[in-house]
């Protein structure tokens, strides 16, 4: 089954384990025009309820795309959870995860999610562990610096890092300094590209206020809490298109010329079905033409497990 974005909307590891995917480092075609992505956002897989399958039947219906995508796009929580678990729990994971990807021919970037950071949800955790921290999704998917930038086909996307640590809760939603430095300046060479920047905490969403009531505030568990910098900087700078997740929502935003997309999310409500009831198991597909983009969301079938 297939929804549109106006449906949706309307209806309100172990040391050697190798993940399959290989990202490249640059991907250039700038005579084509035209082409198209996925945002692959929120896994959190898991052997329970059957998440594990659940993800491959999703990576089985993008293989059978008739015009499959040229990239995917991983927005972030890869596994259901690293901050309070063992490191068993965390390799078995991985594992589960490098096997349900493993089909996927095309390249496949990702950025970090909260929910990808092993023991900083445990005040025991030992911090001198060499798994600590990012250092497991940094070595077993990232395969490099947690935050970075390719392009292809005339446009340039930048992957972010929205998750830093947190004293009092462990990690909290933000673009850190070196990182936003490092944005500026690159942002700045390209000043007539088409950009589109990946986020998992988004910049700027309704959640709290559909979820909880108009009056409320979002706190850094929600939105980066230098949101605001980043929506200036993308009006500033040619983006187009700012791709989150997190909420596990589909949700379009569009505010001086950029387009705030959150993806839904793979796994909906954490495989119990749809999130908030209305948004069901999916990603998020684009088709790029030029510097201009359509888009949709596409659901695979899945049914909750009881």
């Amino acid at each position: 089954m297939s929804i549109t974005r106006r449906e949706v909307l309307g209806g309100m590891a172990a040391s050697g384990l190798s993940l399959a995917f290989k990202p490249s480092p640059q991907l250039l075609s700038p005579s084509a025009s035209k082409f198209r992505f996925v945002h692959f956002t929120d896994i959190h897989i898991q052997p329970e309820l059957d998440g594990n399958l659940g993800v491959k039947e999703a990576v089985k219906k993008i293989k059978a795309m008739k015009t499959r995508p040229d990239f995917i796009l991983i927005g972030g929580d890869h596994v259901m959870d690293l901050l309070k678990v063992t490191k068993q729990r965390a390799d078995m994971q991985f594992k589960l995860l490098a096997d349900a990807l493993k089909p996927l021919e095309m390249p496949v970037y990702s950025v970090v999610g909260n929910h990808d950071v092993f023991g900083w949800g445990d005040k025991d955790s030992d911090k001198n562990s060499a798994y600590y921290g990012k250092k497991m999704i940094q070595d077993l998917v990232l395969k490099g610096s947690l935050y970075r930038a390719f392009s292809f086909n005339g446009w340039r996307f930048y992957l972010l890092d929205t998750v830093q640590p947190d004293l009092v809760d462990g990690w909290r939603s933000e673009i850190d300094p070196a990182q936003m430095a490092w944005l500026k300046t690159d942002l700045a060479k390209y000043p007539t590209m088409p950009k589109t920047l990946v986020l998992h905490c988004p910049a700027i969403s309704t959640i709290v206020q559909v979820s909880e009531g108009a009056n409320k505030a979002a706190d850094d568990s929600w939105l980066i809490t230098n949101g605001k910098e980043i929506v200036d900087l993308s009006i500033q700078n040619n983006v187009k298109l700012v791709l989150q997740g997190h909420t596990h929502v589909v949700e379009d935003i569009s505010y001086g010329g950029v387009r705030f997309i959150t993806g839904g999310s793979v796994c909906g409500n954490w495989w119990r079905g749809p999130r908030l009831g209305l948004f069901p198991e999916g990603y998020m597909v684009f088709d790029v033409s030029g510097d201009t983009f359509t888009n949709y969301y596409e659901t695979y079938g899945w049914v909750a497990r009881k």
